[in-house]
């Protein structure tokens, strides 16, 4: 899959960062899973990428979201949680939908602060407080991010 999220073809990119989010969510040793497809994720991730495939990179994280749930809210899963961060508060709006969503799961925060609190005991200090905001004026007021919404 990861030679796949390299294609030159998008529907490949698309494909494969879905895909790989069902492998993430269905990994039993998801910390190696996420070290091992963390690099390709986030190229998918780039800001310079087709908005389709970043959306699908967020439909993927938010796949492995719902399958692991607490993953990305450690050590293990923190760079991509960051990555998810920054397309949130940047670029075209329908991306900002899919990180949203995916924060919203990452964070589980239909169960309140404790996914945010866990967050920000291992981000960094610019991640805290922009995470803080997104949490409070963005992911409080979503209606809860479930599997059969994506």
């Amino acid at each position: 899959m990861q030679t796949l999220m390299a294609d030159d073809k998008i529907m490949c990119k698309e494909s494969a960062c879905v895909a790989l989010g069902a492998v993430l969510g269905s990994s039993t040793d998801v910390a190696s899973a996420i070290a091992n497809c963390e690099k390709s994720m986030l190229k998918c991730m780039d800001t310079k990428e087709e908005l389709v495939v970043q959306q699908s990179a967020a439909k993927g994280l938010c796949i492995a979201a719902n399958l692991q749930p607490g993953v990305f809210v450690t050590q293990d899963g923190l760079a991509l949680t960051n990555g998810a961060l920054k397309l949130a508060l940047s670029g075209a709006q329908r991306v900002q939908f899919s990180y949203n969503d995916f924060l919203c799961l990452a964070l589980d925060v239909k169960k309140g602060e404790e996914g945010l609190q866990e967050y920000l005991s291992i981000a960094h200090f610019d991640s805290q407080k922009k995470m803080q905001q997104v949490f409070s004026k963005v992911l409080l007021k979503m209606k809860g991010m479930t599997f059969d919404d994506m």
